[in-house]
């Protein structure tokens, strides 16, 4: 049990469980969803953003919290599923551009679309079950050996 929850594993879940997460989950969405513009603020900088009124200081503390809440949930049901709170946002960046107001809920149904398709693909398709978090691992670090190339050659998004 111990091996699947390092790895992340959805086995043994229950409705419970689930509507416990979902509850955090959206708790949590809704509060980065309601910051989504002074995301977009701070992403100009610190200095601009206060300029522009927002108090920085502030929404800095109110994200952390709430993120750190929702992670802290996540983790403590399904184990650590490494790479999809990194991989997913990269990608949905690419895919509908930086404004946060669209990318934060895109980037929660993708993320959700990737952890049903892993769990499904490691449940169904392969001959044995295997933790969730191997599979995003192997999506996962190529992908960032992409990412960290280009990024190293000069390339932006």
């Amino acid at each position: 049990m111990i091996i699947f929850w390092l790895m992340g594993s959805f086995a043994s879940k229950t409705w419970g469980d689930a509507g416990l997460t979902g509850a955090c989950v959206a708790a949590g969405a809704s509060v980065f969803l309601y910051f989504a513009r002074e995301l977009n603020l701070m992403s100009l900088g610190n200095q601009m953003a206060s300029s522009l009124g927002v108090d920085t200081r502030r929404v800095t503390l109110v994200l952390l919290a709430a993120a750190s809440v929702v992670a802290a949930v996540c983790v403590s049901v399904a184990g650590i599923i490494g790479f999809v709170g990194l991989l997913v946002p990269h990608i949905m960046r690419l895919l509908c551009g930086p404004d946060n107001r669209r990318l934060l809920p895109l980037s929660f149904l993708a993320g959700a679309l990737l952890l049903l398709a892993a769990d499904t693909l490691t449940r169904a398709v392969l001959p044995v079950e295997i933790p969730i978090g191997v599979l995003t691992a192997l999506i996962g670090g190529p992908f960032f050996c992409y990412v960290f190339r280009r990024h190293s050659s000069g390339r932006a998004w």
